[in-house]
């Protein structure tokens, strides 16, 4: 996990990207879990601007559902 760098918590969840791959690995604080996403370069910058505009009063629930519907879904998921 060295190349990632950690951006934010959310929920039960850590977001962390590699900027250079375009790359999020969402990792779940309770069982370890850990998912890696490819995102296409205009998603990556869209998904980076959503997160700098996150403000915490916000309803974390439904921010991080958003988040998953539109860009840490099965279609970005990276199968290994």
């Amino acid at each position: 996990m060295g190349k990632y760098e950690f951006i934010i918590n959310l929920i039960d969840y850590d977001l962390f990207t590699d900027s250079n791959q375009r790359q999020v690995l969402k990792k779940n604080r309770l069982t370890q879990q850990q998912t890696e996403y490819r995102l296409p370069a205009k998603d990556f910058i869209e998904l980076l601007d959503e997160l700098n505009r996150y403000h915490r009063s916000r309803n974390q629930q439904t921010f991080w559902k958003m988040i998953e519907k539109k860009y840490l879904n099965l279609g970005n998921q990276i199968i290994r």
